[in-house]
């Protein structure tokens, strides 16, 4: 399980997910956010912060709002914070239309599924033809 603090203090953490649920999620996240976003979100700036401008671009860029808002949701409620699960239901009460944090709670999310998927050069290299 990774497990971070927020910028405001709080701790969290995010369960791994399932082969098959990881895949499928990164499929959407591509899709809806850009793969070459969603791949920058995963990995760690040279300062070792996350890249939080590689979300507003993110979510700035998409062709699909309703879906990328979906997508930042659900990605979202699968986090914890001191604990306790974020709920669908509950996610727009708990940060009170704070969009800083809900970038910085996505941006620990894929960091934590998909880091080390994107460091090992898979992503970032085209299969040879042969």
């Amino acid at each position: 399980m990774y497990q971070a603090t927020l910028k405001d203090g709080q701790a969290i953490a995010v369960p791994s997910w399932p082969i098959d649920v990881a895949l499928e999620n990164l499929t959407h996240a591509g899709k809806y956010l850009g793969t070459e976003n969603v791949i920058n979100i995963a990995t760690l700036r040279s300062d070792d912060s996350l890249n939080i401008p590689a979300v507003i671009v993110a979510i700035m860029g998409s062709s699909e709002p309703k879906l990328c808002a979906s997508i930042i949701k659900q990605f979202v409620c699968q986090a914890r914070i001191s604990g306790s699960k974020i709920e669908p239901g509950n996610i727009d009460n708990m940060f009170d239309n704070d969009l800083a944090i809900v970038a910085e709670l996505f941006a620990h999310v894929i960091h934590a599924q998909y880091s080390d998927f994107f460091e090992s050069g898979l992503a970032k290299e085209l299969s040879p033809n042969k």
